[in-house]
Parts: C-alpha cells; sequence; structure tokens
C-alpha cells in the first residue's frame, strides 16, 4: 500500500509539476493525454493490440521529449481485491516494460495499480468486465507544451482536440 501511494505521489507531482492534492490532484490527471490498453482474463500478457497501442504510445512520447507518462492498471470485478491490486500492477509493469524496451527514459514513466476498486463500467457480464481489464495512461506533455496531434489513441483532454 505504501508503494502505491508513493508512486501516485511522484507520478502526480512529476505529471502536473507541483505536489497536488484532493483536488488539484484529480485536476491535473484529467487533463492530460489518455487512452486505454486492454488485456485478457487473470492476465498481464500484452495482446498484439495491446502491443500495437503500446507502441503507438511510445512513438507520441518519443516526438514530445520530457513527457511523463502514468499508467494504472485495473481488473475485473470478479477477482478479490488484493489478487486484483497485484495483477493490476502486472499490467501495468507490462506496459511500462515494454515502453522503456523501446526507447522510453525509465524515469518518465509511472506504474501504479488500482485492482478492481474503480471501474471504468458496472454490471455483469463479458462486454462489461473486459472493459475494466486495462492499463490506463496519462501523458503529461512537457511543461509549457500544448503540441498534442498525432496523439495515440484519443483526444487532448486539455484542448479536446
Amino acid at each position: 500500500m505504501l508503494r502505491l501511494l508513493l508512486t501516485v505521489a511522484v507520478a502526480l507531482s512529476l505529471a502536473a509539476g507541483v505536489m497536488p492534492n484532493g483536488q488539484a490532484a484529480e485536476k491535473a490527471i484529467n487533463e492530460m493525454v489518455s487512452g486505454d490498453i486492454y488485456f485478457g482474463v487473470k492476465s498481464a500478457e500484452l495482446t498484439a493490440e495491446a502491443k500495437k497501442t503500446t507502441d503507438e504510445l511510445y512513438v507520441w512520447v518519443r516526438d514530445h521529449p520530457g513527457s511523463t507518462v502514468l499508467l494504472a492498471g485495473y481488473d475485473d470485478q470478479r477477482t478479490p481485491e488484493k489478487e486484483s491490486v497485484e495483477l493490476g500492477w502486472k499490467r501495468a509493469e507490462a506496459v511500462r516494460d515494454r515502453l522503456i524496451s523501446l526507447g522510453v527514459a525509465p524515469n518518465s514513466v509511472h506504474a501504479i495499480s488500482f485492482g478492481n476498486t474503480k471501474t471504468a463500467a458496472s454490471g455483469e457480464g463479458e462486454a462489461v468486465w473486459s472493459k475494466n481489464r486495462r492499463v490506463r495512461y496519462r501523458i503529461a506533455p512537457p511543461p509549457g507544451s500544448e503540441k498534442t496531434e498525432g496523439m495515440p489513441g484519443g483526444v487532448c483532454q486539455r484542448c479536446k482536440k
């Protein structure tokens, strides 16, 4: 638990440029570029699609030196909480390891896990559960940079483009 809290604090402070708390932390997260990388049931192995998304994420980070990446691992609601937090770590670290192997600086990629404590979708069934087996990435562009064109998997949360 201490590992999780320290990682979140460090990653958020790097991404926001300050040590945020409460609403400031939430605002900092919401202003970052974001997207999801999905995983199979009880698996931290990157699928072909997950590798493709991670590679696109790498290209964006490579083209925006100084960016910071926060990876948050999640799991579906069926796994007991302790196991789901561990699986979330493994998923986030799988994405982190791939980014580093491609050339992203290790100190600019931070991994955390929420397990099944925060879900993207609620309800029952595979369609819902598959949305929760993911790593959410958030990219904080370099301080003072508004450049987000070519961003993988979504739109800039700051400029909505």
